[in-house]
């Protein structure tokens, strides 16, 4: 197979295009698997963050999706338009992962015996915040949220890459990245967020440490892709 008169084989991974590595890897092409898995892996773990698992569950829902992926991967209509369906992907496993968490009494050992250095006040003010930050990305239509996501849990990503997960043309990703920001930061205002109170608050955290809670969530290993790549 050849890419514009080249062999793929003799060429960076990091230069095929996404559609390519799919149809690579629809062929058992493990390597551009392994290059597909490693090309969106940063983005699917910041929405995994974004949505405040815990780090066993976060694991398990970036497992989930990739095994997901490797199964439908022939289904996908466009095989460029795999950011986008690995975005829509990461939510919806992730929602019905907080849907069973709510369901369960907390037994996360790692929630159980973590140590917080922070005051309880701190504590609850960053709880407070990132409970307000979820609400206000999820009241986000897409491809806004997406991008928040990636603002706040994947900062500095290239406008290419944010784009092509967010279903978005490189030129309109600084317009949209502005909205969103405005939105967020309207929506924690509106809340007492970012004014003197919460600044007030913040000091109380020690070393002067911002106790702004992003959630933490473990780097899930991605499957290797054998055969036909069902798990």
């Amino acid at each position: 197979m050849s890419l514009l008169g080249v062999r793929v084989a003799d060429q960076s991974y990091a230069e095929v295009s996404t559609g390519e590595l799919v149809k690579r890897a629809l062929c058992d092409d493990d390597v551009a698997w392994e290059a597909l898995v490693d090309r969106f892996a940063a983005r699917v773990h910041a929405v995994v963050r974004s949505h405040g698992l815990s780090p066993h569950d976060a694991q398990d829902a970036e497992q989930t999706v990739w095994s997901n992926l490797a199964e439908h991967l022939s289904r996908i209509r466009a095989p460029e338009s795999v950011g986008p369906w690995l975005a829509t992907a990461t939510r919806r496993e992730c929602a019905r992962l907080r849907r069973l968490a709510r369901r369960s009494p907390p037994s996360d050992p790692e929630r159980l015996h973590a140590v917080d250095h922070r005051s309880p006040e701190a504590a609850a003010v960053a709880a407070e915040r990132d409970r307000l930050v979820r609400g206000a990305i999820a009241a986000l239509g897409e491809p806004d949220r997406t991008v928040a996501v990636l603002e706040l849990h994947a900062p500095r990503s290239p406008a290419a890459e944010v784009a092509e997960f967010a279903g978005l043309s490189p030129a309109d990703v600084p317009a949209v990245r502005r909205r969103v920001r405005r939105r967020l930061q309207r929506a924690l205002t509106d809340q007492g967020y970012g004014n003197g109170r919460e600044n007030g608050r913040r000091r109380d955290g020690r070393n002067g440490r911002d106790d702004r809670a992003a959630p933490a969530a473990q780097e899930g290993s991605a499957p290797r892709r054998s055969g036909t790549g069902r798990q």
